[in-house]
């Protein structure tokens, strides 16, 4: 019961805005918060910057997840960060590729997302397996501008949300990778922060 309530959460906390700021530098983050964007994805910078960011993210009442692997002065490999994430960053999430620290994750009361690099048959079949090992409340899939991928994993997984990301830069490419069973997309493109669900079936 306490899985599904916690899949529940973040969908409805990813699903009601298509879009995720992917915020790779520390100067992008006023854009993503004054963008419509309820959710960012912190991918650069350093421990303390990261502090501060998320710190302000908070306080607009938008959540805040942290790439372990792409933060500066965190493992991306230790359990001690994910602790660190939740004592003294206060995100709401981590994103890592690494199956032990989405457990770790749920240990202290984060979401976990699984990231997964899929370009072949063989990495999908090994993401799935992972994906059903440690049941993550959510996946960011990459490369998310390729349509096929995205649709396999969301008919092979359809209890887990999937965050298409990596190479959207336009609102048509959006539109595909949500069409083709994308929960929400993560994207660093700035021009796309603003576009609601309504802009994207449009397109569709």
């Amino acid at each position: 019961m306490e899985r599904n309530i916690s899949l529940m959460s973040l969908l409805y906390r990813i699903g009601n805005n298509p879009i995720i700021a992917a915020v790779r530098r520390p100067e992008d983050v006023d854009a993503a918060l004054d963008s419509r964007v309820e959710n960012l994805f912190f991918m650069g910078g350093n421990v303390k910057e990261i502090i501060h960011a998320v710190g302000r993210t908070k306080e607009r009442n938008k959540g805040a997840f942290v790439h372990l692997d792409l933060i500066r002065g965190l493992s991306s490999t230790d359990k001690e960060s994910v602790d660190f994430v939740a004592d003294y960053i206060g995100a709401d999430g981590i994103v890592t590729p690494k199956s032990h620290l989405i457990k770790e994750a749920k240990r202290a009361g984060l979401y976990g997302i699984l990231h997964l690099f899929v370009l072949d048959s063989s990495a999908l079949k090994n993401g799935l397996k992972m994906a059903g090992n440690v049941q993550p409340d959510a996946i960011e899939l990459m490369p998310g501008v390729i349509t096929k991928i995205v649709q396999s994993l969301s008919d092979t997984i359809t209890d887990i949300p999937i965050i298409a990301s990596g190479l959207i830069q336009t609102k048509e490419e959006a539109a595909s990778s949500l069409h083709a069973g994308a929960t929400s997309l993560s994207v660093s493109d700035q021009t796309l922060w603003n576009l609601s669900f309504q802009d994207l079936q449009a397109i569709m």
